[in-house]
């Protein structure tokens, strides 16, 4: 048990090859997947208006609770909220299918959406 033999090398190193294969497989054909064009807006769970993410532009829904949004680079995000502790705002912007962003204080959710209409719900390829 003085140390690695050969065998062990060759092992680790096939194990390796695999795990960086597999991560360029994913980063290459992961792109894909993610490339959203719509988000939903909703508030107080009620669906209010689907936006396209095509262009950059800022705009507020919702003349009641003053929230701003930004739309740049296929992404969108809370840009302005009159809510205390501006998590919202802090969240960022989103952009991958399935992910959301939430202002509780004034019940006003974002959620990315796919514009395939024969998309089957999946948010990755394994």
């Amino acid at each position: 048990m003085s140390g690695l033999k050969r065998t062990d090398f060759i092992i680790i190193s096939v194990l390796i090859l695999l795990a960086l294969i597999s991560y360029i497989i994913f980063y290459i054909y992961g792109k894909n997947v993610s490339d959203a064009t719509l988000a939903k807006i909703l508030i107080n769970g009620r669906h209010i208006k689907t936006i396209s993410l095509d262009k950059d532009k800022i705009f507020i829904i919702d003349e009641l609770t003053n929230i701003k949004f930004e739309i740049k680079d296929k992404k969108i995000r809370f840009l302005e909220s009159n809510c205390p502790d501006k998590i919202c705002v802090n969240t960022g912007f989103i952009g991958i299918v399935g992910e959301t962003a939430v202002c509780l204080p004034n019940a006003t959710s974002i959620q990315i959406i796919s514009s395939d209409k024969n998309t089957d719900g999946y948010d990755a390829v394994t």
